[in-house]
């Protein structure tokens, strides 16, 4: 009976450790890599899913760039991934980031006929006309 009990112990112990501490040693040895591999200009995110361009790194402080012009100071341990590594300096102008690949052209030309007073009056009219319409439907 020692010996089942002995033997149920061992076995116990060692699925903890391969169910538990070697995923955590794994875990952190790519994120102490991923920390020696982060420089100013690279592109990172935070825990709080913050996208950010690393500005400085001072010991354990990272000063992100969020924004032109707008700088945090954050914990080393925030950052939860490199997007993308240090590249060179984004010209003058440039948006840090990139610019958004969402954004599209507008659906207007510019050569289109100029908007006049009239026309916003009776969009206006019609929008109110369609509103009035619609909650009138539904009292009824």
């Amino acid at each position: 009976m020692k010996g089942n009990s002995l033997i149920f112990l061992v076995i116990l112990v060692v699925v903890f450790y391969f169910l538990l501490i070697l995923p955590q040693r794994r875990n952190q040895k790519k994120k102490a890599e991923m920390m020696k591999g982060l420089a100013p200009g690279a592109k990172i995110m935070t825990a709080s899913g913050i996208y950010a361009e690393v500005a400085e790194i001072h010991d354990d402080i990272i000063v992100a760039r969020v924004a032109e012009g707008v700088e945090v100071e954050m914990d080393s341990r925030a950052v939860v991934r490199v997007v993308s590594e240090a590249t060179a300096v984004p010209a003058q102008g440039e948006h840090p980031l990139g610019a958004p690949d969402e954004y599209e052209e507008d659906e207007f030309d510019d050569s289109e006929e100029a908007f006049s007073e009239e026309d916003g009056e009776e969009d206006e009219q019609e929008v109110d006309e369609h509103l009035h319409e619609e909650s009138h439907e539904r009292r009824h």
